[in-house]
Parts: structure tokens; C-alpha cells; sequence
């Protein structure tokens, strides 16, 4: 017998011990069965469980739980991701706070080593966290994008793209974060809006003339400026192109140049041109041939600029400048102004677009064969709408940066002779008095040498080798994980079985930092795509659908809430509202109504085992029923299966929520369980208890890869009743469904009863009706179908509607003072006389249709109020909506009531 209350913390302690101690989640090679495989999005290592993976990896665990339990081998397999940049800040962070250190106290090496030893020591804290949320993955063999495998596959797959000049060392202007100091790629970018401001500023004729006012938001760039550009289809300026102008505070002269990317309603329409200092300048300037001045260094320090504003921060010498400008009567005007900023993904400060040399991957013979394969339909996504996203990022790609300037990551594998590559090497002396190799330069003479471990040199067979700063950008590891996983390069028993995985599970922010690059090196280094299916899940928001920060304050921790309400009412409440692609909003009163269900769940099954006193040995499901409300239950429960099972194939786990629960709470337990209640102590009650038993252990099973821990707890008490020989549900098969138990004729049978009771019920309630009163119903039928249903099934509506005498027929007449509902045809009567105190009844719903006359009012007043509509959140103003509507529908309501008395 199960306890009297469920006691989630307990019963998911205890689970969650017994199956990572059985192997219950291990993955095992069948040649003679296809696999089921998902990788799992690795979690950073700085990683504490947030709301977003208890989305994805919920959706993930919802489909391995039930393709294992269909009979597949299905391999779910775990990791973590160095995190590179991220876990960087997080220790560095750390070190300053706890010993006042920063990583140039410690040095590289020890600095490497320090994050390893907090990796060894907190890095796998997250899967601890995740056993709460009873995710069926293995940890006994969780793979690490840093570990020796990995690192082997990261240096085979730069090798292999080195070899083929994919992999190249380039001058060019790349996103520079200065918080973190390395560079970024493109899609590592943010944008957001800033207010700030646009400084109108006087370039003088170098002839003496007025020359040209241009708009920037930097002017603290000017003296890198190259050239002043105009379109060359701006009648305004035709006249200046091929003239040269002054650069304001300076006395150096550069021309007016003509090209097609100036946008002749911005400002002025004039653009001056900032080749190393704005990307968009940058290719105006390659393609003049401009000159390339660096006036901003690595440091967001200003340098190559009058002595006054040396060493000036950027953000400092820009209003320096404009104050200099104004005073030299070279600012014609300053307005306030919004601009879309660049920011670091990770720390979230300005990016500084910075001339560097940096390595790159060249992207245009590796994206060809992605795009071909997805619109081959190797790669299929869901929702659909993402593909040509994904697409247009692919057919318009620019080349990866993959060089960052930190010391967690994988080093690029490239090394380099002290003496063959002295011009182009360059040291420095760090903390500990050792000397680093701090940057280096192709253009200076440096010769790489790719190599895993130290080389020799091959040009002078020298020892003395140097490996290149620089690490690897993190998504480059991340985007060899379908593969890396398995042992690739090895050629392994896994990777042979397991690749191509069948589905990628992922947010659609990182569609393309991680799921293109995914695609394109498995293209590459395997021949086929890593992945046949993407589903692309929402961001959980907070419930007015703002992104969750711990600046805002409105983040919600999963464990504070597995803490409260258990791991089970987590997932369901996450899986509802899980709709491929959308957004989440998300409150802690989401979870309420997913734990409501699971004492729904517990409670029913509680009171079947009340009931089977006396019943022994193993319960089958009949394999006829005569009972009009058995065959109706069978036939739904079927149906449920049915749905559920369809919906998951389609990747929409809300839908199979929805209809299991849905079936279990409405049918099964507010109907099937009612009816069932008044032949416990017939002679069939051995009939009716073999269906409660088989339709609820079989939803219990269908509901496993949903809520894995309530529906083992409950299926553990029941199992020998079922026969089943697994010792987990896991083990067991999911539920099929009979076409042939499925009976329309049935649920139109108990569609006409239910609709009648629900109609009964809901005037009750609307009449304060006491629960424990039975009342007189009167029914005009005009169907004689109808009245036969109602003949020989008037106990179910008596029963469930608390109906003491129930009269239907043709020659019903409607009685003088009565309540009045209708449901398919039928006219539903039900007498008030001796029933109510109806002058207090018509008393109180005029005190009701009063107070929502009042709150509809103030509700409208306050709708037609401009400044509260101007004022007021977006959340707020619907909330007030919400309100209105339904104080109108109450007030119709309370009205129709009013009449019916009289």
C-alpha cells in the first residue's frame, strides 16, 4: 500500500541511487537493432542548473526514456564543456575574491593548472544537479571537451584543415572584447541599444574652404581616420570628390573618396572612413587601398594620438575630443542619440573592432555541403521556419575567427623555431620572471609548424620550439562533439554504431554558433551529417516574458523549486508549455496546477489499493467489457496512447502532455473512478478493478518519460499485479494502443451523459447548491437515441450529479420557477421550490451583479485613461483586460440567473 502523502524529496533520493546504481541508463551495442542517440549540449563546467536546461535536457530525457522503452538501444550521452572565455572570468573572478590574485600572479601554467584542479573538484557539480531532475544519463563515462580523447580529435581535425589551407593566419579587423582581452567571432557578438551621442563634426577644406560636416558617434577615432566618403550619387557633395580635407585637431589632410555603402540619409550623408577601427569602414578601405591606423590598443587605451590623449581610455578621449572640437569651433552640433552597441556575449562590455592578426577558417567549402544537405533534407528542423534561417547564415558566412587571447582551452597546435622565427616572435617577462611568448606575427617571418607535441624544427632541427599563445575558440571543440564523443579519430565500435545520432536537442540562440558548425564538420570529417533532426527549443522567460538575469532579479532556480514542489511537477510544468521554437514565459504558479497533478496522480492510485482488498495475482485487462462506461474508458485510453505516441514522433511533447493529462485527471479519475466507486462492493468488482489497474499502469508507463519518479513510485506498488518483469519502468515497454478496443460509439454515448451531468453540476455550483444536497431534474428529450441512453444509463447521471429523482421525456413541460441549461438538443430543468431561499438568492446576485457593475466601471475608467494606458506595463494593462472580460462574462451570468427566479 502506498503511504498516505507523496513525499517527492524522499521517493527522488532514493530513485535516483537505485538507478544510477543499477546501470538502468547504460547504453548497450545491438548489432541487430538501429540506435536511438542524442549528445547532450555540454554544459559549461561553471554551469549551476538553470531553467534552460531544465527545459532542454527534460525534452531530451522525455524522448531516450521512451525510445528505450520501445524497444530501441538508446544512448544518451553525457559531457561538460571547458567553457573557455567563461570559465576563465568565473575563476578569475574567484581568485580575486578569495586571495586577491589574478591569473598573472599565478602565470600560465600554474594558472592551467589551478583550472583543472577546480574543474576536478567542482566541474561535475552539475551533473549532481541534474540527477534531481531524474535525467537517465550514464555517469559513469562523461566525456569532457578538455579531456585527452577530445584534445586528440581537436588536433586531428585542425591538422586535417590545415592540410587542407583551410586553416590560414590573416591580418584583419576582428571583434575585440577588452573586459576578457581576446578576440571574438561574429556570432559571439551582441547588440544592443545604448543611448549615447552623435557629434557633428567640421572637416575643413585643405584649400581653405568649409569643406565637409560629417556624423560620428566616435570622434575619438578621427585621428585613424583614412578618408571622408560620400556617395557617389549625392548631388550635395559631387563637387568635393577627389578634394582633400583636414582631420579636426590635427593637420593631416585626407581625401573625399565616393563609394556605394554611404547611406546618404544618415547624418550629413559624409562618412569618414576608419579602416582599423570599424568594419564597414574596413572594407571601404580595402577596397580604396586606404591606410590601416590603430589609434585604440588591445588595452581600449588610446594610442598614435596627440600627446594629450595618450593612454586616455577610449571611452574618456572620446568626450576629450568632442570638448577640444567644440572649443576649436570644429563641433558644428551634438545630438542625443540610440545605436545598436557591440558587446561581448560573456561580460557584456563594448566590443572594440581592433586590427589584428589572428587565425582563421576559411567557411566557404565547409558551408557549401552543409547547405546542400539540409536542403536535401538530411538535416530537418523543427519548427520548420528555422531552416531558411539557418540557411541564409550558411549562404552568406563569413570566415571564423578562431584565435582567442586567454590561457583555458585547447592551444592551438602550432609551434614555432626560436631561431627560424625570431623577427616574427615576440616576448615578454611575466610575474614570475619567466619569459612567455606573448604574440606572434607571419608578416614579421614567423614558420608554423603543426605538431600535437613539441617538434623539432624541420628547417634547422632544432629543439628549441615555441608553441603559439593563442587557444582555440570554444565552439571549435563543441563543433566536433557528435563525433568526438565516440573516439573519433579512432575508428571505434561506438562510432561506428552510434554516428550519425538521430536528434540534436538545443535552444535556437546557438542555431548558428553551434548547431551550422556542428553540421559542417560532421560533413567534413565523417561524410555525413551528425544529426537527421534539430529541435530547436524556446528561452524560459519570466512570466512577463523578460530574459532571466540575476541583474533584473527574476531568476528562478530550479532546485529552489524541486526543493518545494518536487522534480516530477518541474518537468511537467516545463513540458506543457514546451511548443518547438516559442518561448517560455515561465512563473512559479506555472509549477502549482504540474503539482496538483502529481497528487492528483498519487491519490487515485492510493484509493484503487483501498479498494482491492482480497484481490490477488496477476489482473489482465478484459478482453471484452459489457458496461457502457468500461468500454468507454478502454476505448479513451487507447485513444490517449494513440495521441501521445503521435505526438512525440512529431517532436511536440507539450501535445502528448496535454492529452495524458487531460485522460488521466478528466476521464479516468473525475469520471471512470466515480462510476466505479458503486461496484467495489458488487460481484464485479474483480472486472472493474482489473481495468483501474491495467488503464493505470499502463498511463502510468506512457507518463514515464515525463514524470519518472511518481509514476516508478506508484508502478513499483502495482507491478505484481501487471505481470511486467522489468524492475523499472524503464525496462518495460511503452504502452501500445488496440484499434480495435477503440469505440466511437461508446464516447458518444458518454459525451451525451457527461455533457447532461457537467450541465447539472455547473447550475448547482452557480446556485450555491449544497454538495451533500440531492436535488430533482427534469430533462426534455426530443431524440428518441437520446432518451434511450438516458433510460438505461440514469444512474450515471444520478450518481455523479447528486440527483435524487431524474424525469425525462417529450411531454416535458417547463416547471414555473426553475434553473434552465441545455446540452445537444436537451432542455435541462431543474426546479427551485424547497430547493433555495429564492428572495435571498435573487438578493445575493444582485449584490453580485453590483459589485461587478462597480469593478467594471473602474476597470473601463481606467482602460480610456491615457496617461494610465501610457504609464502602465504592457503586463499591467492586460492583466486589466483579463479582469474586465471576465467580470462581464460573471455579470451575464449572475443575470441569466436573476431572470430564471422570477
Amino acid at each position: 500500500m502506498l503511504p498516505k502523502a507523496y513525499d517527492p524529496k524522499l521517493v527522488e533520493e532514493t530513485l535516483s541511487k537505485r538507478w544510477q546504481k543499477s546501470g538502468v541508463f547504460k547504453a548497450e551495442i545491438d548489432a541487430n537493432k538501429k540506435p536511438f542517440t542524442i549528445v547532450i549540449p555540454p554544459p559549461n563546467i561553471t554551469g549551476a542548473l538553470h531553467m534552460g536546461h531544465g527545459l532542454n535536457n527534460t525534452l531530451q530525457d522525455m524522448l531516450i526514456r521512451y525510445r528505450r522503452m520501445n524497444g530501441q538501444p538508446a544512448a544518451w550521452v553525457p559531457g561538460v564543456d571547458h567553457g573557455g572565455i567563461a570559465t576563465q572570468n568565473v575563476v578569475e573572478k574567484a581568485l580575486a575574491k578569495d586571495k586577491k590574485l589574478t591569473r598573472h600572479d599565478l602565470g600560465r601554467e600554474e594558472f592551467v593548472n589551478h583550472v583543472w584542479r577546480w574543474y576536478k573538484e567542482c566541474g561535475n557539480t552539475i551533473f549532481t544537479q541534474f540527477e534531481k531532475m531524474g535525467w537517465a544519463l550514464d555517469q559513469s563515462d562523461i566525456r569532457f571537451t578538455m579531456d585527452d580523447k577530445r584534445a586528440q580529435a581537436v588536433y586531428a581535425a585542425f591538422k586535417k584543415l590545415w592540410e587542407k589551407k583551410y586553416i590560414y593566419r590573416g591580418k584583419r579587423l576582428i571583434n575585440w572584447c577588452v573586459r576578457c582581452s581576446t578576440a571574438l567571432s561574429d556570432i559571439e557578438v551582441e547588440h544592443e541599444q545604448r543611448s549615447g551621442a552623435l557629434w557633428y563634426l567640421q572637416y575643413k577644406g585643405q584649400d581653405g574652404g568649409e569643406g565637409i560636416t560629417i556624423a560620428t558617434t566616435r570622434p575619438e577615432t578621427i585621428f585613424a581616420d583614412a578618408a571622408v566618403a560620400v556617395n557617389p550619387r549625392d548631388e550635395r557633395y559631387t563637387n568635393l570628390i577627389g578634394a582633400k580635407v583636414i582631420i579636426p585637431l590635427t593637420n593631416r589632410a585626407i581625401p573625399v573618396i565616393a563609394d556605394e555603402a554611404v547611406q546618404k540619409d544618415f547624418g550629413t550623408g559624409a562618412l569618414k572612413i576608419t579602416p582599423a577601427h570599424d568594419p564597414v569602414d574596413y572594407e571601404v578601405g580595402s577596397r580604396h587601398n586606404l591606410e590601416q591606423i590603430s589609434v585604440i590598443t588591445d588595452k581600449g587605451k588610446m594610442t598614435n594620438v596627440p600627446q594629450k590623449y595618450m593612454g586616455l581610455p577610449a571611452s574618456e578621449a572620446r568626450k576629450q575630443v568632442a570638448q577640444d572640437a567644440r572649443e576649436a569651433g570644429l563641433l558644428v552640433k551634438e545630438e542625443k542619440y540610440v545605436n545598436a552597441v557591440s558587446t561581448c556575449y560573456r561580460c557584456n562590455s563594448p566590443i572594440e573592432p581592433f586590427l589584428s592578426e589572428q587565425w582563421f577558417v576559411k567557411m566557404d567549402g565547409l558551408a557549401k555541403p552543409a547547405v546542400n544537405a539540409i536542403n536535401e533534407g538530411k538535416v530537418n528542423f523543427h519548427p520548420q521556419s528555422w531552416k531558411q534561417q539557418e540557411l541564409r547564415w550558411l549562404e552568406n558566412i563569413q570566415d571564423w575567427c578562431i584565435s582567442r587571447q586567454i590561457w583555458w582551452g585547447h592551444r592551438i597546435p602550432v609551434w614555432y623555431c626560436r631561431k627560424c622565427s625570431a623577427k616574427g616572435l615576440t616576448f615578454a617577462t611575466d610575474k614570475q620572471g619567466k619569459e612567455q611568448l606573448t604574440k606572434v606575427s607571419f608578416e614579421d617571418g614567423a614558420q608554423p609548424i603543426v605538431s600535437f607535441a613539441r617538434p623539432a624544427c624541420p628547417h634547422c632541427a632544432g629543439a628549441d620550439t615555441l608553441q603559439d599563445p593563442d587557444v582555440l575558440d570554444t565552439w571549435f571543440s563543441s563543433a566536433l562533439w557528435p563525433f568526438s564523443v565516440f573516439g573519433w579519430p579512432q575508428e571505434t565500435p561506438e562510432l561506428k554504431y552510434y554516428y550519425p545520432t538521430s536528434i540534436l536537442v538545443t535552444g535556437y540562440e546557438i542555431i548558428y554558433l553551434w548547431v551550422a558548425r556542428m553540421i559542417m564538420m560532421g560533413l567534413e570529417f565523417m561524410g555525413e551529417a551528425p544529426f537527421k533532426d534539430v529541435l530547436l527549443n524556446g528561452i524560459v522567460r519570466d512570466k512577463t516574458g523578460k530574459k532571466m538575469s540575476k541583474s533584473l532579479g527574476n531568476v528562478i532556480d530550479p532546485l529552489d523549486l524541486i526543493q518545494k514542489y518536487g522534480a516530477d511537477a518541474v518537468r511537467f510544468s516545463l513540458i506543457t508549455q514546451a511548443a518547438p521554437g516559442k518561448d517560455i514565459p515561465y512563473g512559479e504558479d506555472a509549477i502549482v496546477g504540474a503539482r496538483n497533478f502529481c497528487n492528483k496522480i498519487y491519490n487515485a492510485s492510493r484509493f484503487i489499493q483501498m479498494n482491492m482488498e482480497g484481490i490477488e495475482g496477476r489482473l489482465t485487462l478484459p478482453e471484452t467489457a459489457e458496461e457502457l462506461c468500461d468500454k468507454w474508458i478502454i476505448s479513451r485510453y487507447n485513444k490517449a496512447v494513440q495521441a501521445a505516441r503521435e505526438a512525440i514522433a512529431r517532436y511536440d511533447m507539450a501535445a502528448a502532455a496535454d492529452t495524458l493529462y487531460h485522460f488521466l485527471w478528466g476521464d479516468f479519475c473525475d469520471w471512470y473512478i466515480e462510476l466505479a466507486k458503486a461496484r467495489f462492493a458488487g460481484k464485479d468488482k474483480e472486472h472493474v478493478i482489473s481495468i483501474l489497474v491495467n488503464v493505470l499502469y499502463g498511463t502510468l508507463k506512457a507518463l514515464h518519460p515525463l514524470m519518472p519518479f511518481i509514476t516508478e513510485e506508484i508502478a513499483q506498488s502495482f507491478k505484481k499485479f501487471t505481470g511486467e518483469t522489468g524492475e523499472f519502468l524503464l525496462q518495460q515497454a511503452y504502452p501500445a494502443f488496440d484499434v480495435s478496443r477503440i469505440d466511437d460509439e461508446a464516447e458518444k454515448q458518454m459525451q451525451l451523459l457527461q455533457g447532461i451531468t457537467a450541465q447539472i453540476r455547473a447550475k448547482r455550483a452557480q446556485l450555491n447548491v449544497p454538495p451533500s444536497m440531492k436535488i430533482k431534474v427534469i430533462l426534455f428529450v426530443q431524440e428518441p437515441e437520446q432518451q434511450n441512453i438516458i433510460t438505461q444509463y440514469e444512474s450515471y447521471i444520478t450518481s455523479l450529479a447528486k440527483v435524487n429523482e431524474l424525469v425525462s421525456g417529450q411531454t416535458i413541460s417547463k416547471p414555473a420557477k426553475c434553473a434552465s441549461a441545455a446540452f445537444q438538443g436537451i432542455a435541462i430543468y431543474i426546479p427551485l421550490e424547497g430547493l433555495i431561499d429564492i428572495e435571498k438568492e435573487k438578493a445575493r446576485l444582485k449584490k453580485e451583479i453590483a459589485v461587478r457593475e462597480t469593478g467594471i466601471s473602474n476597470r473601463s475608467k481606467m482602460l480610456n485613461n491615457e496617461s494610465f494606458i501610457k504609464n502602465a506595463t504592457e503586463e499591467k494593462i492586460n492583466l486589466i483586460r483579463t479582469e474586465l472580460h471576465e467580470m462581464q462574462l460573471d455579470k451575464e451570468a449572475f443575470q441569466n440567473s436573476l431572470e430564471e427566479l422570477g
